[in-house]
């Protein structure tokens, strides 16, 4: 068997037993084809802030203008109602005023309070100003307090609040009628009341120059007042007068003979127990005094009297 040598760097010869294969062509694929539309719009201000759109906007602006059209239309009704029962209240014969009802005066009539109020019998209720009519109520003297209200539909009905007169006071030389509480209110005239103790001692320029002062003054000189008539015997020897010295002392006069009690600057309720006392062993006595002395501040326990 002979072998044959094949020289080096010489290619092979094909090996004929081996059955010759076509080259498989190498496929490209191809990658998805995409229809490009360009980069999308950018957003607006009012999408990237969560806006409505306009025509959402103006849609809801048509609706508020339907809304506020209704709503004037209805205040429009509203207030042509509200006219039109004005006008019928200020010009019905139905309101015109038929009646006055006056309570809490004896000095007055209802005919003297409506003339001070201005009120005028078939004037309309509701034109009737009531707080020009107080006012003018209140320029009477005797009227402490005055209230008004309408009583529908046709009365005005007036509740007062009288002063009453206490005392009469003399300042300078004028006299005046004093409440309790020491308030000089008006000049005495024909039908006032006359029978009442007398205050003195005050001066025209005391109130001038301080008048709360002065309506204290009377006050202090009524409460001594108001306790002797508690307590002593007014009955008999009724109060007079009170003099208000120019300390501050007060001075009683009591009686139709006209005793005076001295009673300085107060307290006075020993100064009282001890005229009390006093009083009825003149009484008893039947003797006739002038003065009684109750001021000593050193001996309050002292008492002087001077005899006529």
């Amino acid at each position: 068997m002979s072998s044959s040598v094949h020289p080096p760097g010489l290619p092979l010869p094909p090996n004929r037993r081996l059955k010759k294969t076509k080259a498989r062509s190498a496929l490209i694929e191809a990658p998805d084809e995409r229809i490009s539309q360009g980069p999308p719009p950018p957003e607006s201000d009012a999408q990237r802030e969560g806006e409505e759109p306009t025509d959402a906007r103006r849609a809801r602006w048509k609706e508020g203008l339907r809304l506020g059209a209704g709503v004037a239309v209805t205040v429009a009704a509203a207030l042509a109602c509200v006219l039109g029962l004005l006008h019928y209240t200020r010009t019905s014969p139905r309101f015109a005023v038929r009646t006055i009802d006056v309570h809490g005066t004896s000095r007055r009539s209802p005919e003297d309070i409506a003339r001070l109020g201005g009120i005028v019998m078939g004037q309309n209720v509701f034109v009737t100003d009531l707080e020009a009519a107080r006012a003018g109520i209140l320029n009477d003297p005797w009227v402490e307090q005055a209230s008004l209200r309408r009583k529908l539909p046709a009365a005005i009905s007036v509740d007062l609040i009288e002063r009453e007169a206490a005392a009469l006071v003399a300042i300078g030389p004028d006299l005046y009628l004093s409440t309790r509480q020491g308030e000089p209110f008006k000049k005495p005239e024909p039908g006032d009341p006359f029978d009442l103790p007398v205050v003195t001692g005050i001066r025209t320029d005391d109130v001038i120059k301080d008048r709360n002062a002065t309506i204290v003054s009377i006050r202090r000189a009524l409460d001594l007042v108001a306790d002797y008539d508690h307590l002593g015997p007014s009955k008999s020897l009724p109060v007079q007068e009170v003099h208000i010295e120019d300390d501050g002392g007060l001075v009683l006069s009591v009686g139709k003979d006209v005793i005076q009690l001295h009673m300085g600057k107060g307290p006075y309720r020993q100064g009282l127990d001890q005229a009390i006392r006093v009083l009825g062993e003149l009484a008893n006595r039947r003797a006739q005094a002038s003065v009684v002395f109750l001021d000593n501040d050193a001996h309050p326990e002292r008492v002087v009297v001077r005899m006529r």
